[in-house]
This record gives C-alpha cells, sequence and structure tokens, in this order.
C-alpha cells in the first residue's frame, strides 16, 4: 500500500510542477494553470489500463485454467505453484489503488464538485469493476482505509464484505447514471468516453453486467438467486454493439495490444490441449474429422507448420492444431522436425518463433492477439451465458437454452467481428455459423441441454481475454465437480496432471498473493493474519467459491 501515498504525492507535485512561475499561494488564484485536470482527460487512462490489467494478470489465471500452456518445463503457474510476493500475477493490485485508483478519487470528488453526474457514475462504475476483479483474483484486500494518506498500516477487508461493496458501488453508480440535471452533457462525456460515446444507457448496462457477474459467483452460496442474476443480465448488454471494449491503435508500446506480437507477452505461451481439443471435436464428438470441428479452430487458435505428423501434441488429424501439455514443452529456437511439429505462437499459423516483438504493425496476427485489436472488457455473449447457467438452476430450462444458444452465435459474429482486422483470416460464412449452431456440439432441447454445455461454450467465449472470469467459473465448480446428469466432469476432459510441491498436497491455486512491493513493507500482519505469508496460502479456497 506504500504505492498510495507515493502515488499521491507524485499527482500533487506534478500539479505543482505545471503550475506555472506564480507563487505557490497564488496558484488558486492563476486562471490559466488550474489544479485539477479536466475529467474527460483522465477518464481515458483509467478505461485504458483495463486490458492491461487483465492481460498481464491473465499471462499467470490463463494457465491455471489452461487457455494455454507454457514451453518452459519449469513454469510455476502450469503446476498451480503460485505466484511470488514480488513476481507477476499481482498487477490487478497495482492497478487498482494506484493507476486506477486516485484517478478515480478524484474523478468522483471533481465530478460531484462540478455536478458532472455522467463521469461520477461512470468513475463508481469503473471502482467496482476493478474491485470486483480484483477481489476474484486475492480475496481479502483492503478497501475502507485504502486511500487515507496518514496511515502507513492498511487493514483488509474480508471477500465477503468486498463482494456487497462491488453491489453498492454498483447502485452508485446506476444513481449518479440515471441523473440528467446538474452538468450532464453527452458531448461533454463523449470527449473523454472513448468505450460508449458519452452514451450513459449503455454504461447502465455495464454495470448491470458487473451485477450480474457479482450475483452468479455466488452459486455456491444459500443465498444465490437466479432470478436476480436472470435480471441483471436482462438489463445489461442487449447485444454485441455494447460490448465494453478497449481500443488499440498500435502505434506505440503503450497503445498496442498486450496480447500482441510487438509486447511479446505470449511467446512461451502456447494453445493448450483442452482449448485445442475443445474446437478440434474432440470433447464433444470424441473424433477430429473435418464435419466435427468447430469453425471458430482456424479462426481463434494456429495450425502448425506440420499438419499431418501423429505425435503425443497431435494425437489425431484436427487440422494441424497441436497443443501445449502443461509443464512439458518444447524449447523455443531449437531445430529440427521437434521445432517443426511445434504448436505455433498465437500470432499466426506456421509461426513459431516471434519475429514481430517491438514492431508495432498492424493487422499481425488472428482474433484478439493482433497488435491492433480490441479487448473485450464485459461482452453480450458472456451476459448469455451467464443467463443460461442462472436459468438452468432455476429449472427454467426453455430460457436457459435460447441464452445458451444466442450466446453461442453471438461469440461466433464476435470473432468474425475481431477478425476483420486480421491478415489474411476469413470470416465464418453465414452457412458454417448455421451448420454449427445446428449440429450435434449445440444442443438442441431442453432436454439434453446440461451445465456442461453451458459452461464449456462459455470457456470458448472468454479464452484469451476474460481469464479471470473463467477461474472464477473453474474455482465456482472446484475444476473437477461432476455434471449431475452426465456423471462427467463440468470442464470435460480438463486435468491437471502436475502439481508444484509448493502446494503442499495436489491441490489446485484459487487466489493470488497481494504484491510484495507495498505489503511486505506496511502490511506484514495483515499478511500473516489472513495467513498469506504460508507457502499454500495460494490453494485456499475463495469465500466466494464456498457453500
Amino acid at each position: 500500500m506504500k504505492y498510495i501515498k507515493i502515488q499521491v504525492i507524485a499527482v500533487l507535485l506534478l500539479a505543482l510542477t505545471i503550475s506555472g512561475c506564480k507563487k505557490y499561494l497564488d496558484i488558486n488564484n492563476d486562471p490559466g494553470s488550474p489544479q485539477t485536470p479536466n475529467l474527460s482527460a483522465l477518464l481515458p487512462p483509467v478505461t485504458a489500463v483495463m486490458s492491461r490489467t487483465m492481460v498481464l494478470d491473465g499471462r499467470f489465471a490463463g494457465a491455471y485454467i489452461q487457455n494455454f500452456s507454457n514451453t518452459a518445463a519449469s513454469e510455476n503457474n502450469d503446476v498451480h505453484g503460485g505466484n511470488t510476493p514480488n513476481g507477476g500475477g499481482n498487477q490487478a493490485w497495482r492497478d487498482f489503488y494506484t493507476t486506477q485508483g486516485t484517478a478515480i478519487n478524484l474523478m468522483i470528488k471533481q465530478g460531484i464538485a462540478s455536478e458532472q453526474w455522467d463521469y461520477v457514475g461512470a468513475a463508481q462504475a469503473l471502482r467496482a469493476w476493478g474491485l470486483q476483479n480484483a477481489t476474484d483474483v486475492f480475496s481479502d484486500m483492503p478497501y475502507y482505509e485504502a486511500w487515507e494518506l496518514n496511515r502507513v498500516y492498511f487493514r483488509y477487508n474480508n471477500q465477503k464484505t468486498l463482494y456487497r461493496v462491488v453491489d453498492s458501488l454498483c447502485r452508485v453508480a446506476l444513481s449518479y447514471l440515471d441523473r440528467s440535471d446538474g452538468k450532464v452533457s453527452k458531448p461533454v462525456m463523449a470527449r473523454g468516453d472513448l468505450v460508449y460515446a458519452g452514451e450513459r444507457s449503455r454504461w447502465t448496462r455495464f454495470v448491470y453486467g458487473i451485477l450480474a457477474r457479482n450475483w452468479n459467483h455466488l452459486s455456491n452460496k444459500p443465498e444465490y438467486n437466479a432470478d436476480s442474476v436472470i435480471s441483471y443480465v436482462n438489463k445489461s448488454m442487449i447485444s454485441n454493439a455494447d460490448n465494453f471494449l478497449v481500443t488499440h491503435s498500435a502505434s506505440r508500446n503503450d497503445d498496442t495490444n498486450p496480447l500482441g506480437p510487438a509486447r511479446d507477452n505470449f511467446s512461451t505461451r502456447r494453445q493448450s490441449r483442452f482449448m485445442v481439443q475443445l474446437l478440434d471435436g474432440t470433447t464433444f464428438y470424441n473424433n477430429t474429422f473435418a464435419a466435427s470441428r468447430d469453425p471458430r479452430l482456424s479462426k481463434m487458435l494456429s495450425a502448425s507448420p506440420d499438419t499431418s505428423t501423429i505425435t503425443p501434441n497431435m494425437p489425431t488429424l484436427n487440422g494441424g492444431y497441436r497443443f501445449l501439455a502443461p509443464a512439458v514443452g518444447f524449447v523455443v529456437g531449437t531445430t529440427g522436425a521437434a521445432f517443426r511439429q511445434a504448436p505455433s505462437t498465437f500470432w499466426g499459423d506456421s509461426v513459431i518463433i516471434n519475429g514481430a516483438a517491438t514492431n508495432f504493425t498492424a493487422r499481425v496476427g488472428k482474433y484478439l492477439f493482433q497488435n491492433n485489436a480490441s479487448l473485450p472488457i464485459m461482452t453480450f455473449f458472456e451476459m448469455q451465458f451467464i443467463k443460461a447457467e442462472a436459468a438452468f438452476r432455476k429449472g427454467d430450462l426453455v430460457t436457459a437454452l435460447a441464452a445458451y444458444q444466442a450466446g453461442i452465435a453471438a461469440h461466433i459474429d464476435f470473432v468474425n467481428s475481431v477478425n476483420t482486422t486480421a491478415n489474411a483470416v476469413t470470416q465464418i460464412s453465414a452457412a458454417e455459423k448455421s451448420a454449427y449452431l445446428g449440429s450435434a456440439a449445440v444442443k438442441q432441447t431442453v432436454g439434453t441441454l446440461t451445465i456442461s454445455d453451458i459452461m464449456l461454450q462459455k470457456y470458448i467465449g472468454d479464452f484469451g481475454w476474460n481469464f479471470n472470469e473463467s477461474w472464477a467459473d473453474l474455482r465456482r465448480y472446484h475444476y473437477f465437480d461432476l455434471d449431475p446428469v452426465t456423471l462427467q466432469q463440468v470442464y470435460r476432459n480438463f486435468a491437471i496432471t502436475t502439481f508444484s510441491s509448493l502446494n503442499l498436497g495436489p491441490k489446485p491455486a484459487y487466489r493470488s498473493r497481494p504484491t510484495g512491493f507495498s505489503e511486505n513493507d506496511w502490511n506484514l500482519d495483515e499478511l500473516r493474519r489472513i495467513g498469506a505469508l504460508n507457502q499454500d496460502y495460494h490453494t485456499y479456497e475463495m469465500w466466494f467459491s464456498q457453500p
């Protein structure tokens, strides 16, 4: 938490630096040197950082959930060894408190003073999103004392409390977004709103989406209310046009998609067995014949340079879509047959080594793994899968089936929309989409739909961006819970073959450790109190996933 104090001091020093040559005591009287930046200048960086928050932590959560596996056999997250205090996996901590946190505080304070309620509502929404994302990664965190400048010790609030805070923040955000008095102005809001161009109604839908996530994560709790989840979804995204997207111009490092080749965050991360087999027909058909393959396979994943040699990482002819087994990878840069048969990078077919690092060029890569691809923070199709799960749990199978099918259809459309800027990636045709939606991979009747069908299709939709939501889902189902209808795992074929010795037993990861950069210096007693100094702390089950 030391960063909070440093960040605020830095902001104050910056204000003094740019205030001109007048005496310090005269600064408030200088109309040409305002002390506070315009709200339209504060909002863009607060939203822009969201994709970085998701992706940089997603490098680690994505291994837990097997979106990908790592080429380094020693990679700790593949074997659920947890993050180190001063290592990765804690970007959300720093972004919530500093990169976003102080700016949001200023937006709220200044927005209330100037009666710009639309900006205040957006700021409260972003605070709710940040807290939901962060507590789903770390569990207990400081909130009520977080930004108090006279403190060097910050009390952690438990996750049950933080979930209630998220709910309260959402309701405050809604109340401000509903106001049209004061200096609420769509044109003024649009100057800083790079996501929704000042449309308060779309910000409102985003807030209801946060509520839908928040309440749906309580599916194991007695207080879980499927009707409330469905109601929140119905008030959220209407279509893919409402997707919350962070855009990237790809002109330099800071405005380039962190999933793209220029940022080079994913060179050692390759598509996993679990993901490949969801799309190549293995999971849904138990074969990989061409007719069994999902049309999204070639649009989301990458084919190996060798599409025909059967190996353990491509056990059947599936078009050449190899995978990397967890903690049993190849060495990037090796030569020979094994190298040729290796899984390609996410950036393109037959691309084994990233040759485009620091090359800020658009149209390189496919799907979300492009330098200039917009990254979603929340989507319509995700909301539909949440609705399908809630309706299924309620026993409303008609609604569940309709939402499940709508989610798949919307995700196919989303894949196409993202690939319009990709290099030489063709679209999924209307005929291909229709054929898949009518295939045996997609359940057609209420009597055949299972919770596993819903969660696996949601996993496909969330692949590559919604790492923490997928991780929340897998944790809610304790990775290996059984579908009561099929008596198979909800996440069919998901397996953790090796566990780290750091786990003190074969236990999967449930949380990340707080960043040690501040907490080891300032909050050691709190870390000790919640058990965060224990070797296996990362395996402690989350409050939201417990009964």
